[in-house]
């Protein structure tokens, strides 16, 4: 693939092209010059057939306009220029555009048959409505010679006998005469064909004038010959010889024609809403069940993939749309930050959101983030970046997120810095991850005054797969936990006793990471990244999908936690709030007094205390739990952006260009979990 530049709609001026719109395509090297007028007319929405496009591209040529490209050989030397001389990379494609009107007169019988092919072309290449069969139009009679009259009415017979198969047109068999709008539908209707009827078929002769199939049997007497009719861009069946004498052992379920282009047209109805996961197993299941046809993992993995382009647009669509998307975002909700980072060939890098409600709220959370980050599963790949927070009742308060490419020093520490840039610094403040070596590092070189906690689940993961020992998994969990450093000592001196190489592994990573009772700081009862992969899994369908997709999920799920929280807090009459007062009723029950001291809320001993005082006993909770603090959290709105076609967008943002990552998928079967450990 070839990124090309397109210039339009300007003027020459001392042979420069200025005052001129410009957009972006992706061709491939393969590309015919009428297949490239056909997707410039379309991008720059022209009709192709009412126009003649003249495309050239400037050479620095200071005497004339530049070179034109005519012909295959002039567009294959121009995509090698672009693809491989660095001049050329950002060389546009300058089109120039005229109106063409087709005249009808008198004259002599050749003259009649020009004028009829001439509009034949323009005829045909309009053909796409959806219907299943449809004849040519009557051309209108007029007064001509004998000699011509006579051409007229031969031509006017041989549309009428014509039956021409459009689009997604579904029909038994073939038969000679039949006309194609394309190639592309011949070949799905022919591979609809061979699955129907179970045989396969090869294709020893295809170029742009003809198209020949034979039946992979070498002995079967199948075959299929097309040719292009006239001077026109569709196929006409010339000869079709329907008969099969093939073996049996060229009966394969794993049907060579079913390929992941087909099984999508099938499948389409099935993804419409992100919400509902249709598996990569179910569309095996269902193929065999609807075609009887046996695929593959990869290929029914790039049906859905066909599918989604087609229903919810292609996902490199998506990237372009990016810049008007946070334009909107940011006016609809006042306050957010978002930033997009491309490469110099204007390729997508990263993305950051923070929503204005966000920013605003985490001045009432209290001073513990949690990050983490987990794979997109759409076309381009990438990494979903999510730092959250927990409100004064324990929920999910979502802070920021962003997009890149993969986890490594560079991402993380852009998320990092935006973070910081966004939503500032807090006193006592404690960032809680996993161990991925990117993360801490990113921490240190932006947060450099933050405490850097693990979650005890990623190292109990891996202390686990390290020293598979009966018992180790509860006494880990009970020295993390533990209020008092005794008792920390108690079972790390267990854990000890089950192999000594354990409490140095331990050691060696920093209990004051890990262990309650040795926090630097109040991580309350923060102690895992839970919470960052609880927001990952709330829209785990909708990281299946294209990038806008994702960001509007996200925002549909906040939107919704904000309204549902915002009703709860004003519906709470207690001091604190609920859950708050659900634990200082279950601390009644205990006797912890180190609980009172790292948690903030009073324990069975404390409560004890203050009421021999007679004071109130919600006033020695923390502050993140008064039922205020709670209520400003979720003060505001989240905005929706609307839908695109009613976006007002600035064109300064309209023409700026960002193109979606190249992605190369590992090799091997997609990844559908993430692992659950770090190291």
């Amino acid at each position: 693939m070839a990124i090309v530049y397109v210039a339009y709609d300007g003027k020459w001026e001392n042979n420069a092209y200025v005052d001129h719109k410009l957009k972006v395509l992706m061709v491939s090297m393969d590309k015919t010059c009428l297949q490239l007028q056909m997707q410039i007319a379309k991008s720059i929405g022209i009709e192709e057939e009412a126009s003649k496009i003249r495309m050239l591209y400037n050479a620095n040529l200071e005497t004339s306009k530049g070179v034109e490209i005519e012909n295959d050989s002039d567009v294959e030397m121009y995509l090698y220029l672009v693809k491989n001389e660095e001049e050329y990379k950002k060389c546009p494609i300058i089109v120039e555009i005229e109106e063409t009107t087709i005249q009808y007169s008198e004259g002599s019988k050749d003259s009649v048959v020009a004028l009829y092919v001439e509009e034949e072309q323009i005829l045909t290449t309009t053909l796409v409505q959806k219907t299943k069969k449809r004849r040519f139009q009557e051309v209108e009679e007029t007064e001509t010679s004998s000699s011509s009259s006579s051409v007229w009415e031969s031509l006017k017979r041989e549309k009428e006998n014509m039956e021409i198969i459009t689009k997604g047109t579904s029909i038994e068999d073939l038969k000679e005469n039949l006309i194609f709008e394309s190639k592309e539908d011949l070949k799905e209707v022919l591979s609809m064909i061979a699955i129907k009827k179970k045989f396969q078929y090869r294709v020893p002769k295809s170029d742009k004038k003809r198209f020949m199939a034979r039946c992979i049997d070498e002995k079967c007497e199948w075959y299929l010959s097309v040719r292009v009719y006239k001077n026109t861009t569709m196929y006409k069946v010339c000869t079709y010889k329907n008969v099969h004498t093939c073996s049996l052992e060229f009966s394969n379920p794993d049907h060579r024609q079913a390929s992941s282009h087909l099984i999508s047209k099938y499948i389409q109805n099935m993804l419409g809403d992100p919400k509902v996961e249709y598996k990569t197993n179910q569309v095996i299941s269902d193929v065999k069940r609807v075609l009887g046809v046996t695929v593959n993992y990869q290929k029914a993995w790039r049906a859905m993939q066909n599918a989604r382009d087609e229903v919810l647009g292609p996902a490199s669509d998506s990237y372009g749309l990016l810049p008007s998307y946070c334009h909107v975002l940011k006016k609809n909700n006042p306050g957010s930050v978002t930033k997009i980072m491309k490469d110099s060939q204007n390729i997508f890098k990263f993305l950051f959101v923070a929503y204005g409600v966000s920013i605003e709220g985490w001045k009432h959370c209290r001073p513990v983030i949690v990050v983490d980050g987990t794979f997109l599963k759409a076309k381009h790949g990438g990494i979903l970046f999510v730092a959250c927070a927990k409100d004064g009742n324990n929920g999910i308060f979502p802070l920021a997120f962003g997009v890149g490419e993969s986890e490594n020093n560079e991402a993380w520490e852009w998320f990092f810095t935006s973070l910081k840039e966004a939503i500032g610094g807090r006193e006592e403040l404690c960032i809680v991850s996993d161990r991925h070596l990117s993360i801490a590092n990113a921490i240190k070189k932006v947060y450099p005054e933050a405490h850097h906690g693990i979650c005890m689940h990623h190292l109990k993961e891996n202390l686990i797969k390290r020293y598979m020992v009966a018992g180790l998994h509860d006494l880990f969990f009970k020295a993390a936990r533990a209020y008092r450093h005794s008792e920390f000592e108690k079972y790390m001196s267990e854990m000890s006793s089950l192999n000594p190489k354990i409490k140095d592994y331990l050691l060696e990573i920093g209990p004051g990471r890990w262990a309650r009772c040795l926090y630097p700081r109040r991580r309350y009862n923060i102690q895992t990244s839970n919470i960052a992969e609880s927001i990952n899994s709330a829209v785990k369908e909708a990281r299946e999908q294209t990038i806008l997709k994702l960001l509007d999920e996200l925002r549909k799920t906040f939107q919704n936690w904000f309204l549902e929280r915002s009703k709860l807090a004003a519906s709470t009459f207690y001091p604190v709030t609920t859950w708050a007062h659900k634990e200082m009723r279950d601390k009644l029950e205990k006797a912890n007094c180190m609980e009172f001291d790292l948690d903030e809320i009073p324990c069975s001993h404390a409560i004890a205390g203050i009421d021999k005082l007679y004071r109130n006993k919600y006033e020695y909770c923390s502050k993140w739990y008064d039922i205020m603090m709670y209520k400003n959290t979720y003060n505001g709105s989240l905005n929706p952006v609307g839908d695109k076609e009613d976006w007002n967008i600035p064109e300064d943002i309209k023409q700026e260009i960002l193109l979606p990552p190249i992605y190369k998928p590992a090799a091997g079967r997609r990844k559908k979990q993430r692992y659950k450990s770090a190291t």
